[in-house]
């Protein structure tokens, strides 16, 4: 009988290690940013406003299991918006930032009803033990005042499930009023 009981206090007690573990594998790192993205008067008339990178989301994964993400959402605080034009790009390690084809993951949906961007990837990324990636939005010279004093929260429904597990008790924002930018 004793030997059972080891056993099965044995085996509880590397199931709750094992638990604790694995959400301590993920992480999800928002910082956000206002930066221009060097875009002349000519090619801002052409684009609909100036190209801002407004900050980046960085997924940390800590396991060798295969893991892909295909969506981010990202609800909008602050007021009200009718349109939102947006893209989000791929940092390849070890080069600079460039917001250029080849780094296009998607772009963004805007959702006027939820205010919510919709990312949704045009293929689904396997994730390394770091990605990360940059948002930047076409902003009108009238929008940029109102981005300025709102942010944006990350969706936790959309992330994969570790990511969600990891993320649960954490509010992920992109502020763009962050004034310690």
């Amino acid at each position: 009988m004793k030997p059972t009981i080891f056993i099965l206090l044995l085996s509880i007690i590397s199931f709750s290690c094992m638990i604790t573990h694995t959400t301590d594998n993920f992480d999800i790192v928002l910082k956000s940013k206002w930066q221009e993205l060097g875009c002349n008067d000519n090619k801002c008339a052409d684009f609909g406003g100036k190209w801002i990178l407004i900050g980046s989301i960085t997924f940390k994964k800590r396991s060798k299991h295969p893991i892909f993400v295909d969506k981010i959402n990202l609800r909008w605080h602050g007021e009200n918006l009718d349109n939102l034009i947006a893209s989000l790009y791929r940092k390849n390690s070890g080069k600079e930032f460039l917001a250029i084809e080849q780094n296009l993951i998607c772009d963004g949906q805007w959702n006027p009803k939820t205010q919510t961007l919709i990312l949704d990837f045009d293929e689904e990324e396997k994730l390394a033990p770091t990605n990360i990636f940059y948002l930047v939005l076409t902003v009108p010279e009238n929008l940029e005042p109102i981005l300025k004093k709102g942010h944006f929260c990350l969706e936790n429904n959309c992330l994969p499930r570790p990511f969600k597990q990891s993320a649960e008790n954490e509010k992920l924002i992109l502020a763009i009023n962050d004034v310690s930018r």
